[in-house]
């Protein structure tokens, strides 16, 4: 992992994004989520969505609209009409140029980049890409999928005249742009001997989300082939559908040869394999339907064509991810595709699109059921060459060198095991003793966690979560009920008052052979699967914090719910953009362990804030943070925490904090005053709209002011300390 400050704003151009399900989108939301994480600014400027290639239940998600709007990882995303047309080469190719040609005004209306990416196999976008960089006079970066023009030429193309000239220009441009990234070593020597300045990030997968697969028990003399991705001329399917008719007519095993996704080739494929029940056709399958395949299929199929030349530095997109699901492969391709492959282990590779030669493989595979087993030997591989969190942090490496912005400075992370022996979580209480109690029961009720990592957590008696308990009330109040209900836990008295004097006071006692550290408050309790939760998504994604949702219960008769106080703040698994907060989170223990551990910062000792403060110091040296769903914590809000006056008490303090770490970053007291009243007027604005519409004043309204009053006064000398004890 590699921090530091902003090193500036990336403008990605691509033809296919979020919520789309592409292999461009797959690379591309990853490696955006990685430059976030970094520091970047990221616009993408991408068509709207695809139904062809949108998941159901998308909703309005990736519509055009004139206004940027957010994507998952904190990017801005802008988009552009796309057309859609027939399901053709010729189809795709004119809403691709319509969509590149709109690309420009757009893109030029973005705020300016400091380098600029375009990504191609949408040929149109590079043109595009061209001339918006040499607009905004910036750099460009040409991401390169495919061997073009090669390809064009090896597939007849050029009898189209308007190829044959985007052929000229697209070479042109590869010769002029300042950086030409290839996801092959033998593209990229191709493009080096042109002329052109290119380095190599291969396409890859992120790991968290692609499961590892267990064999399908199976009888000897039966097999299950699973293909899915695109029905196109580069995949010779034809091929495969010839090998399985082949054994059929022998009758002597049985065969399926199951083809899932669509392609332009498709309609071809089905008229090809008319009449054979050991052919299957499928749509382009997402989430639990994909599983179903998954779960179904013996052997997975990748295959290239290879009477084009091209095809020898090509790696199909698939190949990464049917190596991390760890089933067998069987792989119809040659040059550095196969060479990768056989890397991996447990794959059959035939190099020539030749009938007969699958046919005999797949019916010695069939005769054999310990033939297809599964294997972590290729998600091994992958996660040490083509895992997609490392290669945006290497992705964002050339960008910083292009552009001349400082290297990153080094964080502690690295990718150590998180193993619940080894995460301590840490708790801070004073004077609560009957909520610390019922936190104590809801950790001793968590699941323990399977030795093997791929396994389901099972319930281990013996299991007792390592726990620190930080007692801040210089009585010692808790000592008792920590003996009683935790006896395994550390206890540690600290009397001095303050919240970071205890959370301080928690991160000494944590020992040195730790691997994680879990922030908790003492009025909450997990559930019982939250710990497992929040330690296997550390060990999937690699991330520095895991942050997981904390669920409210209002006191009856309360109506806060309805004006926006209370509400479940959740996001789907993934890379997350936001502030963790020490009432859910997992971190990297490395980040506080040696004599450079980070510590609480005391200044936010008696106001609060210590949390955000130090989570944000995380982030600038370059800790990325994911979010766990799963990882659910509950909490009982108290009677005198819904009432006005408290939560404009509340409201007003996260006003001083924010002033108080604007003044810790440099910020005057002139800048200060100046945010609050920007603050105060799209508060008061707020509320008037939402009177003049009849409806009611959400505390989301109210917020806006409520900090604007708190900084205006912290700016003006006044303090309010919320941990003070009189």
């Amino acid at each position: 992992m590699t921090g530091g400050t902003s090193p500036g704003r990336v403008q990605l151009l691509t033809s296919s994004y979020w919520p789309e399900r592409t292999p461009p989108q797959r690379r591309w939301q990853r490696l955006v989520a990685e430059l976030v994480a970094e520091g970047w600014q990221v616009d993408v400027i991408a068509p709207a969505q695809n139904p062809r290639h949108t998941p159901e239940g998308s909703g309005g998600l990736g519509r055009f609209t004139l206004r940027a709007g957010p994507g998952p990882a904190g990017e801005q995303i802008r988009r552009v009409p796309y057309a859609v047309l027939r399901d053709s080469r010729l189809g795709r190719f004119a809403a691709d140029v319509v969509s590149a040609a709109l690309v420009v005004p757009r893109s030029l209306s973005a705020p300016r980049p400091d380098v600029l990416i375009a990504t191609v196999p949408a040929l149109p976008l590079a043109v595009t890409g061209w001339v918006a960089a040499r607009s905004r006079r910036v750099p460009l970066v040409l991401d390169m999928r495919d061997a073009w023009p090669d390809l064009a030429r090896e597939a007849k193309l050029k009898a189209a005249p308007a190829v044959d000239v985007l052929e000229r220009v697209l070479t042109t441009v590869q010769r002029r742009a300042e950086l030409v990234v290839t996801v092959t070593e033998g593209f990229a020597a191709r493009l080096r001997a042109r002329g052109a300045r290119v380095e190599t990030i291969s396409n890859g997968v992120d790991l968290a989300e692609v499961p590892l697969l267990e064999p399908r028990p199976r009888r000897a003399g039966e097999l299950h082939v699973l293909y899915y991705g695109n029905h196109g001329e580069s995949q010779a399917l034809q091929t495969a559908i010839d090998a399985v008719r082949t054994l059929e007519a022998g009758g002597e095993v049985s065969v399926v040869l199951r083809l899932v996704g669509s392609g332009t080739q498709k309609p071809r494929l089905i008229e090809h394999a008319e009449g054979s029940p050991a052919v299957e056709f499928h749509p382009p399958a997402h989430g639990q339907a994909l599983q179903q395949h998954l779960d179904w299929a013996d052997t997975m199929l990748v295959s290239l064509r290879t009477d084009w030349p091209s095809f020898a530095w090509t790696v199909p997109s698939k190949t990464f991810e049917l190596m991390a699901r760890g089933r067998h492969i069987t792989a119809a391709v040659r040059g550095e595709a196969a060479e990768i492959l056989r890397q991996g282990g447990h794959v059959d590779v035939v190099e020539a699109a030749d009938a007969p030669l699958l046919a005999d493989l797949w019916e010695r595979l069939a005769r054999d059921p310990q033939a297809t087993p599964s294997s972590e030997t290729g998600r091994q591989w992958v996660a040490e060459h083509a895992d997609l969190p490392r290669l945006g942090q290497r992705y964002s490496a050339l960008l910083r060198e292009l552009i001349g912005a400082p290297e990153a400075a080094s964080s502690p992370s690295v990718w150590h095991p998180v193993r619940a022996e080894h995460t301590w979580i840490c708790v801070c209480t004073y004077q609560r003793p009957e909520l610390l109690a019922e936190l104590l029961v809801s950790l001793r009720a968590s699941v323990g966690l399977a030795a093997d990592p791929a396994a389901e957590p099972a319930a281990d008696p013996g299991f007792v979560p390592r726990l620190i308990v930080v007692d801040n009330d210089p009585q010692g109040g808790a000592r008792s009920v920590v003996a009683e209900r935790y006896p395994e836990a550390i206890y540690v008295h600290q009397p001095e008052p303050g919240i970071v004097a205890a959370r301080n006071a928690s991160l000494d006692a944590v020992p040195a052979e730790a691997e994680a550290v879990v922030f908790l408050d003492d009025d909450e309790r997990v559930t019982p699967q939250w710990l497992a939760a929040l330690i296997r998504a550390a060990e999937a994604s690699g991330a520095d914090t895991v942050s997981g949702p904390v669920v409210s219960h209002l006191p009856a008769g309360s109506d806060l719910a309805s004006g926006g106080f209370i509400r479940r703040i959740d996001f789907p698994a993934g890379p997350w953009s936001g502030r963790p907060a020490t009432n859910n989170v997992l971190v990297r223990a490395q980040w506080f362990l040696g004599e450079q551990g980070l510590r609480f910062d005391p200044e936010f000792n008696l106001t609060g804030g210590e949390d955000s403060e130090l989570f944000s110091r995380m982030q600038a040296a370059g800790a990325r943070s994911w979010w766990e769903p799963e990882a659910v914590v509950e909490e009982d809000v108290p009677a005198e925490r819904v009432t006005g006056a408290w939560l404009r008490r509340r409201g007003i303090r996260a006003g001083h904090v924010r002033a108080k770490k604007a003044q810790k970053v440099g910020r005057g007291r002139a800048s200060i005053l100046a945010e609050a009243a920007v603050r105060l007027g799209a508060g008061a604005g707020r509320a008037a709209v939402a009177r003049l519409r009849g409806g009611p004043v959400r505390y989301t309204d109210r917020i806006w002011w409520r900090e604007g009053r708190g900084m205006a006064e912290y700016a003006l000398g006044h303090r309010l300390e919320e941990y003070a004890r009189h």
